[in-house]
């Protein structure tokens, strides 16, 4: 009698195990799909995607993001360690990619001249007095304050804290 007892518990539990285990298979299987994964730290005119922690940068119009999306990784490459954003590694077709990608922050134009990065406001008439004349006659220098460790120019003190709050 006893014995017949432990056989129904043991049977009943197995069978709870059981029922709950196919309650998890089927509202797995009713799931919605998971999305694609957004592209990791977006920027307008650029196109990134994450590989294993390191983030892969094309300019939205390069003729090497058709190769990347087709063979994957590039034969010709370059590497930055620690250089984007939250410390991780970029690679890139070039170093123009990633100095452009890390120095894109909406609202500022920006030009690399000799290392140093002049920053302007999207509009200012200091912007277009640097693209009829080149430097400026006054300008802000703040050494070393930039992405990457650029040195940054600008007309005011001002366009520099705005640019370095929005990065």
């Amino acid at each position: 009698m006893r014995t017949r007892w432990i056989v129904y518990l043991l049977t009943g539990c197995l069978l709870l195990i059981g029922l709950a285990g196919c309650q998890t298979t089927n509202a797995a299987q009713t799931a919605a799909p998971a999305a694609a994964p957004a592209a990791p730290f977006p920027k307008e005119g650029f196109v990134t995607f994450d590989e294993d922690g390191r983030i892969w940068v094309f300019q939205a119009d390069a003729k090497e993001l058709a190769e990347y999306k087709d063979k994957g990784e590039l034969a010709k490459f370059v590497v930055r360690p620690g250089a984007g954003p939250q410390g991780k590694t970029l690679k890139a077709p070039d170093s123009e990619t990633i100095i452009h990608y890390m120095t894109r922050t909406p609202g500022f134009a920006t030009f690399l001249e000799d290392g140093r990065l002049w920053v302007f406001r999207d509009g200012a008439k200091e912007l277009a007095e640097y693209k009829d004349k080149g430097e400026l006659a006054k300008f802000v220098v703040r050494p070393s304050a930039g992405p990457m460790g650029m040195t940054l120019k600008a007309p005011d003190a001002e366009t520099l804290d705005a640019y370095r709050a929005a990065q």
